[in-house]
């Protein structure tokens, strides 16, 4: 098995591990209205450190890692920005660990094809 094998094959460990693991069920919704329930990792982070001076700010930052391939399977495609207003965006939507769910649209997409794996910068949502 080569390197970049393995490490595809840890990236699936990692990322749909959701029992005792990192994994966490999100589902995406395409902008046609297809669904899929997959387990990747999210991050939703009010704080961030503005870079020009060091001080904490407020701002929400939040994100996807889905395996490409699981994406695929569900037959959804990659998710991309879909930035016209009369169009339905690609949304995601996870709890958080109190339980609380919360919907985002996809604002950037980051696909990794070289292990399979897509990172999402999301914005939150409100259809």
């Amino acid at each position: 098995m080569s390197l970049r094998e393995q490490a595809a094959a840890d990236l699936t460990s990692i990322v749909e591990d959701a029992d005792g693991g990192f994994g966490w069920p999100i589902t995406v919704t395409s902008p046609t209205g297809a669904t899929a329930a997959l387990t990747g990792l999210s991050t939703d982070v009010h704080y961030s450190i503005d870079p020009e001076t060091g001080q904490a700010v407020s701002g929400r930052t939040a994100s996807v890692a889905l395996r490409i391939a699981s994406l695929t399977a569900a037959g959804l495609g990659t998710p991309v920005n879909v930035p016209e207003t009369d169009r339905f965006p690609w949304r995601v939507t996870f709890d958080d660990i109190d339980g609380t769910s919360h919907t985002f649209k996809v604002a950037e997409s980051q696909p990794d094809r070289a292990i399979g794996v897509v990172v999402c910068r999301l914005e939150a949502y409100q259809p």
